[in-house]
């Protein structure tokens, strides 16, 4: 990360091209820094194209909100319309301690002459369209990569000035997280075919098979004394998960909940599952926000060894498991169930570690220095 000494308050801009009427993880994530602008002493003022319901977190946040009304909601109209009509709102806010801040390359492209500094954030590798689009960003514009894979991919294959370039991992509040209370017994979700002394591991997510259903099924399988609870997704979704094998009695598939009651669901479990698989379109380059709130709640967590997230931890704070080995998940909770103290001991590293490294404040911070580069 650049040298947080040299970032200071400013007036921050953050303009994306993104609906904010659902908690997706891009959306959480955009909240999130938001308040973090605010809390290290930002004038904050976001603007976003109104279509549809706003987020209840994006309303109770002490910013500037400034809605963009588009006719369109999806594809190229949407975004050429919010462009145009994002470029005056920028120049009548932009002035010489300002910043702008996107996760949208066609707001970079319209708002760069506008504000001397602009901060570029990517989750992915750029689209065919973006790399044509590429040529047309100058010098002033700084960029943030979620991962140092992407950071190089970046560097290395479209010949963006190192200097200008900066790896910025997903964090978590982590308060909120590390100091949830874990829910009562009785009030915990728990498979009505495992004992309440089981153990019991939580996944919470999309439900998709390239996030390690197979993988999760197989355990379930071959640990039938274990429970398994899988949070996430649609109702149709949770029919084709139980479809897809996991339709077992030590098995509980339950539709999405809502993300504030993530951290006493984390607290509430013997191990986190996130096993990840190479089907993943982003795997090369993710920071997987649900890393960062498992590890700040201090419960053990399973991990897939991919490169980014082997950038973050390794096995003094998490357990990995080879997310091209069908019995390797079950492999290593029966190892989590023989060694308790040794997943304690890395649970209590995890949660040390992004306590002092991977905080939003922190980010924050390194995004504005990266700007004054």
């Amino acid at each position: 990360m650049p040298n947080l000494v040299s970032a200071r308050p400013a007036s921050v801009i953050v303009a994306n091209n993104m609906i904010m009427e659902a908690e997706t993880a891009h959306v959480l994530q955009t909240c999130q820094m938001l308040a973090a602008f605010a809390r290290i002493g930002c004038r904050v003022t976001y603007v976003w194209p109104a279509y549809g319901p706003m987020v209840q977190a994006l309303a109770e946040l002490p910013i500037d909100r400034r809605p963009i009304p588009c006719r369109t909601r999806y594809g190229k109209a949407r975004y050429a319309e919010f462009a145009a009509r994002l470029m005056p709102e920028v120049r009548g806010l932009g002035g010489a301690d300002s910043v702008v801040v996107s996760r949208s390359l066609g707001v970079a492209v319209a708002c760069q002459w506008l504000t001397p500094r602009l901060v570029l954030e990517l989750h992915q590798d750029l689209s065919p369209l973006a790399r044509l689009v590429l040529p047309l960003l100058g010098r002033r514009v700084r960029w943030v990569a979620i991962s140092g894979s992407l950071r190089e991919h970046l560097i290395g294959d479209y010949r963006l000035p190192a200097a200008h370039v900066a790896a910025c991992h997903d964090a978590v509040d982590f308060p909120r997280f590390a100091q949830a209370e874990p829910l009562p017994q009785a009030a915990r979700p728990w498979p009505a075919g495992v004992d309440r002394a089981a153990p019991v591991h939580l996944y919470y997510g999309t439900l998709r098979p390239e996030r390690g259903l197979d993988l999760i099924s197989r355990a379930a399988s071959g640990l039938p004394g274990h429970g398994f609870v899988l949070i996430g997704g649609t109702p149709a979704e949770v029919e084709a998960a139980r479809a897809r094998g996991l339709d077992r009695p030590n098995v509980l598939v339950l539709p999405a909940v809502a993300h504030a009651a993530i951290p006493r669901l984390l607290r509430s479990y013997h191990s986190v599952l996130l096993p990840y698989t190479r089907a993943v379109g982003t795997h090369r380059w993710m920071s997987p926000l649900k890393l960062f709130e498992v590890l700040a709640s201090g419960t053990p967590a399973v991990v897939s060894r991919l490169g980014p997230v082997t950038e973050v931890v390794d096995e003094n704070q998490v357990a990995f498991i080879d997310p091209d080995d069908l019995d390797s998940l079950t492999v290593q909770l029966t190892r989590l169930a023989e060694q308790p103290e040794a997943a304690r001991a890395r649970a209590d590293g995890g949660q040390r570690l992004v306590g002092d490294c991977h905080t939003w404040d922190q980010r924050a911070r390194a995004i504005l220095a990266l700007a004054e580069t």
